[in-house]
């Protein structure tokens, strides 16, 4: 168990960020020894020099320069504590494989507007269903007051009726009593 541990460690230490920086900036300052710095571009510098002088004195110049380099990024990386960040963030990489073994993650697809959109959803999502739970209530509160003010209304109208039936009385009664001789 202790071995296959090493083993991953070793993984690790292989494949780390810091290692894949090194090596990409390694290749970079070869380029640029290739390609800006080429020996061509000395040739044309320093025209007074012979051939085997120049060829001598631009390999010397390169690896120095590389060696340089080499000292001041490793300065700044230390200086950063770049290693130990990177070595962090290495960590979270393994321990999030552990966890989410075979579930899709999110990632931004470089259209700032889909993401956000998105990021957002599920808040709108949530809030949408806020609004319509109490559209729901409102609609039934004011289907419970449609029904109270038809209740009302029904009422206003039997009242009406019985109004309407009380003055019929009253005017049959008046018309008996004025057909009646005064007293």
């Amino acid at each position: 168990m202790a071995e296959s541990d090493g083993n991953a460690q070793d993984q690790v230490d292989e494949e780390s960020r810091l290692s894949l920086l090194n090596d990409a900036l390694d290749q970079a300052s070869k380029k640029i020894m290739n390609k800006i710095l080429s020996q061509k571009a000395f040739a044309e510098c320093l025209p007074f020099l012979k051939k085997k002088t120049l060829a001598l004195f631009h390999t010397i110049f390169g690896q120095k320069l590389q060696s340089k380099l080499k000292e001041e990024i490793d300065d700044l990386f230390s200086f950063l504590n770049l290693k130990e960040k990177l070595d962090f963030l290495d960590k979270i990489d393994l321990e999030q494989a552990e966890l989410s073994q075979g579930e899709t993650v999110w990632r931004p697809t470089g259209d700032p507007s889909k993401d956000m959109l998105a990021y957002d959803m599920p808040a709108l999502q949530s809030h949408k269903e806020e609004l319509l739970s109490s559209l729901k209530e409102l609609q039934a509160e004011n289907e419970n007051e449609k029904k109270k003010i038809l209740k009302v209304v029904e009422g206003i109208s039997e009242t009406e009726k019985q109004i309407e039936g009380l003055l019929i009385k009253n005017e049959k009664t008046l018309e008996v009593l004025s057909s009646l001789p005064s007293l």
